[in-house]
């Protein structure tokens, strides 16, 4: 009910935004068409009471995901950016789909409930290998590692559509299913001991990989979506920790983080679509003082700040330090070592992002470009967001209660000594990394040119988009091209004999399909000669014949529901 919610009211909002930010866009109709499937795709995801109905929405929302990246299908890069969004995700799709049919063989149901009561009559390997391949379709969908490239390449979609996709839709249905699948595996978890800590590595080294290249990119929606990656990397994180058997506290903290990263994320989408309407470009280094020409969405983009960042009373000051308890409580030291990296790192991508686009002085470019806020219609979707970015933290203990945790949520439940730690790497770390490698220049050139090789990494986004395209996608063209060597070769040494024979039966069979293709086709048509000319000889002078049709057709239904629920 609560990400119900969550899903239509975004919808909302970002139909309400779209008004004013596709005003001039060819292809409205299409647009709100797919916008619209989206948000009732993404509902019925997670209002779905059985896998089966789960996984038709899941695809649905795959094909809308898709149809929607490729909105402006006359730029090639964005057709380009809508299959890569759309074969990375059939990965997990195929795998997500493989784990069902286990699941479905061994009980016989699609049934949340009956799964969940009847789990342990499932055989180890099966629950063993449905879990992972579940897993593996949450990371495809959610964009975490390895398969988290497309998300980067999906900014090529209206920024609406980009906000929508990151704040309640398609990133988060992988999140879903991981905390619907810790419910559905429950108890059973200790037999499969490497799911959970799977969850946990896959979070924490995405959230670290995810803000590193945030810091190192100059596309405004890049930094946007890498932080996506990173966010999510802290709830798959919280989710990693959850011991069903004696608490649901770190399931509790990642689906907080959710909700959370929602408004802030969307938030920040919508103000970035502002800004680039106006400057016409997604590159910061051409940006710079924005902060006198767009005064409103400089103010909106502070709480964006504040929000991402996790400051207090804000409700991703208590997400996230609900996230680093929940680590803590694990014991694992890299991993909570990692998550205060990453954190840090998110203060100084944002901080960079304020310092790029609103505080340096103008740049050049923009001294050309008459410079001005957002329609107002925009203005007032993002103001909605970001007064709720601010009053939702009142509320934590309300969310508490609808999803049935017991988790009191407030400052004096969350001030101790991690939360010390928190904000100290927080500030310290975050200022640091900032100041060294962006604020100095004599320091920031000794530093680039010190950790050059690492630069180079960040630049070619750890080379994973390098690997996919030149050693997957190549190695498949070989593969193919060797096999059809291989046939053609193969075919060259039957012997003559054999083949002069085969090629014989083939034209008899060939000869005899044609005659009876044509004597069936020969009939048909004159059956359906003599069906007309008895249709032309009735009478339609109204919409009496159709709406009696219609009603029989309603009979017969409701006759068909009595006679099943009489059974």
């Amino acid at each position: 009910m609560l990400l119900a919610c969550l899903i239509t009211f975004f919808g909302l909002v970002i139909t309400v935004y779209s008004i004013g930010y596709m005003a001039d866009e060819e292809g409205l109709t299409r647009y709100y068409f797919f916008m619209l499937i989206f948000i009732g795709s993404m509902t019925g995801l997670v209002m779905s009471d059985n896998l089966f109905q789960l996984f038709i929405f899941w695809e649905m929302i795959g094909l809308c995901s898709y149809s929607l990246i490729s909105f402006w299908y006359k730029r090639p890069e964005a057709v380009r950016s809508s299959i890569k969004a759309f074969l990375m995700t059939r990965i997990g799709d195929v795998c997500f789909l493989a784990g069902i049919c286990l699941l479905y063989t061994s009980l016989g149901s699609f049934s949340f409930s009956y799964i969940i009561n009847n789990i342990g009559k499932v055989p180890l390997s099966v629950l063993t290998a449905s879990a992972f391949l579940i897993l593996i379709g949450a990371v495809a969908k959610s964009a975490q590692l390895p398969l988290h490239t497309w998300l980067y390449s999906a900014m090529e979609a209206p920024t609406s559509v980009s906000a929508f996709l990151h704040s309640a839709t398609m990133v988060k249905a992988g999140v879903y299913l991981i905390a619907r699948s810790i419910l559905l595996f429950g108890s059973l978890t200790a037999l499969i001991p490497m799911w959970l800590p799977s969850i946990l590595w896959i979070g924490t080294i995405t959230a670290f990989i995810g803000a590193t290249l945030a810091l190192s990119t100059s596309d405004i929606k890049g930094v946007a979506a890498y932080s996506t990656i990173s966010q999510i990397g802290f709830m798959f994180a919280a989710l990693g920790t959850t011991s069903y058997s004696t608490s649901l506290f770190g399931w509790f903290a990642g689906l907080l983080h959710l909700v959370s990263h929602a408004f802030f994320q969307g938030l920040d989408f919508l103000l970035i679509g502002g800004i680039i309407q106006t400057v016409k470009t997604r590159d910061m280094r051409l940006m710079g003082g924005l902060r006198k020409a767009m005064p409103v969405t400089f103010g909106l983009s502070i709480i964006v700040m504040l929000a991402r960042t996790g400051i207090p009373p804000l409700i991703s000051f208590f997400s996230k330090e609900l996230v680093i308890q929940s680590v803590l409580s694990s014991g694992n030291l890299y991993v909570t070592l990692l998550l205060y990296a990453s954190t840090a790192i998110t203060f100084a991508y944002t901080l960079r992002v304020i310092t790029l686009v609103y505080i340096r002085e103008k740049s050049d470019y923009l001294k050309k470009i008459n410079l001005h806020e957002a329609p107002r219609i925009m203005l007032f979707s993002s103001g909605i967001l970001a007064a709720l970015c601010i009053v939702i933290g009142f509320f934590g203990n309300s969310i508490s209660q609808l999803m049935r945790v017991n988790v009191e949520i407030g400052l004096n439940e969350v001030l101790n000594s991690s939360t010390l730690i928190f904000l100290f790497a927080l500030f310290v770390g975050g200022l640091s990394i900032y100041l060294a490698y962006y604020r100095k220049p004599l320091l920031a050139e000794q530093v680039r040119h010190v950790f050059y090789p690492l630069n180079r990494i960040l630049e070619n986004g750890y080379f994973f988009d390098a690997f996919y395209e030149k050693i997957v996608a190549q190695g498949a063209i070989l593969i193919s091209a060797s096999l059809k060597q291989f046939e053609i070769s193969f075919l060259e040494r039957i012997p003559y004999f054999f083949a002069s024979r085969i090629i014989s039966l083939a034209r008899a069979t060939q000869k005899y399909l044609d005659i009876f293709a044509d004597e069936l086709l020969y009939m048909a048509t004159n059956k359906t000669l003599a069906s007309v000319s008895k249709i032309k000889k009735m009478r339609f002078s109204s919409m009496e014949h159709y709406i009696a049709a219609a009603l029989v057709g309603l009979l017969i239904i409701l006759v068909l529901i009595i006679l099943t629920m009489l059974r």
